[in-house]
């Protein structure tokens, strides 16, 4: 896992995990030090999700120390280390030789834990801490180790590059975003000459995988500063290159609008509120899912949480069995929510979005899933010839359950049987 992965660990937990790693690495005569976000979030208060470890131990004393571990990363230092309940990345200290994939280093050496903060992005990623140190004297402060003026940057609420910002950003092109994402999630500024930097670089970004980009857009979608971020894209010149989809039209405009008070969000919520005035959706959400590098499921979802949500716009208009079916479907609990960030933003009738939810708490689950009352044997086994009015019958059936007019298999029988000898 990374240091921005989830973990479903207890935060103390998760820690006493990471601080056993720390001591067993030390006491073998190593140095070793909590490193990065999980530094950067305990001072703010926001407990920990996951904790790297960096250290001066090379990959095969690490190796030789834990024997549950996995060298995911090995070239590079990086060795998965398997607690028990958790699975906790240890880094070799390094200094990074080179990058000519914009992504990557070429080669790394093995370096002391200032070389090895000063080759990371932000300053406020490359804080250091010693977890077996006492606090200072007459204070609960951790033992922090700051090389490059994090915790003032931390303080200040700063995105600053570690060094030269450009070399930063040819270095690795993905830290463009990252330096938005995390201006977004924190509410941070970034540095003018940070930001200038971003701006030279935008068209760089095309240089990294549609896979890493996604999980950047992703993260910055859900993770409660999407409207910040969306802003901070356009003022960059990135939203041309990451989402060129949303160009014209007032689309980026509208979507900012609509996540201004979303907070966090699902992967699916996320897209959904982003692509819901695209005028190609929800039709077009596979071919976009397949350009974002998507899973196939995800991309239905955002497709038919789209549609969801539309519906909801005209609730009104819709009759019972189209209501039924729009809650019951998998994109319902997402088309809703991103329902009432339009609502909120002045997009969609706030009456209809009302009736919508009043529906929603109304209906049961077995008021939207009745056991079917008919099925295509049933039709056959009555002398009909399969066909392709089979279809259109049974759900024309399937409506009237819905909606209460049949309510045995006699009456569905019927009404199946009026509409295919019609």
């Amino acid at each position: 896992m990374t240091g921005e992965a989830q973990s479903s660990v207890d935060g103390s937990a998760l820690r006493r995990g990471a601080v056993a790693i720390v001591r067993t690495l030390v006491d073998a005569g190593h140095e070793a030090v909590f490193a990065g976000g999980c530094v950067r979030d305990a001072l703010m208060g926001i407990e920990p999700k996951d904790y790297d470890i960096a250290t001066s131990a090379t990959p095969e004393a690490i190796i030789a120390l834990f024997p549950r571990c996995v060298p995911v990363g090995i070239q590079f230092g990086v060795v998965r280390v398997i607690g028990p309940h958790h699975v906790y990345e240890v880094a070799t200290f390094r200094a990074d030789l080179g990058y000519t994939d914009g992504r990557r280093p070429d080669a790394v050496s093995w370096s002391s834990a200032r070389e090895d903060v000063l080759r990371r992005d932000f300053t406020i990623n490359g804080l250091l801490q010693d977890p077996l140190a006492p606090p200072a004297p007459g204070t609960q402060e951790p033992a922090i180790i700051d090389h490059v003026g994090g915790r003032a940057d931390l303080r200040d609420g700063i995105i600053r590059a570690i060094g030269d910002p450009y070399a930063r950003f040819r270095e690795d092109k993905l830290r463009l975003l990252r330096a938005l994402r995390f201006s977004a999630r924190l509410g941070f500024a970034i540095e003018p000459h940070t930001w200038a930097a971003i701006a030279a670089h935008a068209e760089d970004i095309t240089q990294v995988s549609a896979e890493r980009v996604t999980q950047e857009l992703s993260r910055l979608l859900t993770e409660g500063g999407a409207a910040r971020g969306l802003e901070l894209l356009e003022a960059s010149g990135l939203d041309r290159r990451v989402l060129p989809e949303l160009g014209g039209a007032g689309l980026a405009a509208r979507a900012r609008a609509r996540f201004v008070d979303a907070g966090a969000l699902t992967e699916t919520a996320g897209y959904a509120c982003l692509l819901l005035d695209a005028p190609w959706m929800p039709e077009g959400a596979e071919e976009f899912g397949r350009r974002h590098r998507l899973s196939v499921a995800l991309a239905r979802q955002v497709g038919e949480s789209v549609a969801c949500a539309r519906d909801v716009g005209r609730w009104p208009l819709l009759g019972v069995a189209a209501r039924k079916r729009r809650l019951r479907g998998d994109g319902a609990e997402a088309g809703l929510r991103v329902a009432e960030l339009a609502a909120k933003a002045g997009q969609l009738d706030a009456t209809a979005f009302e009736a919508a939810v009043a529906d929603r708490l109304r209906y049961s689950e077995a008021d939207l899933r009745p056991p079917r009352l008919l099925g295509g044997r049933d039709l056959i086994a009555a002398g009909h010839r399969p066909g392709p009015r089979f279809q259109e019958v049974l759900e024309a059936v399937e409506d009237a359950q819905l909606e209460g007019r049949v309510d045995t298999a006699e009456q569905a029988r019927e009404l199946a049987r009026s509409l295919l000898d019609g």
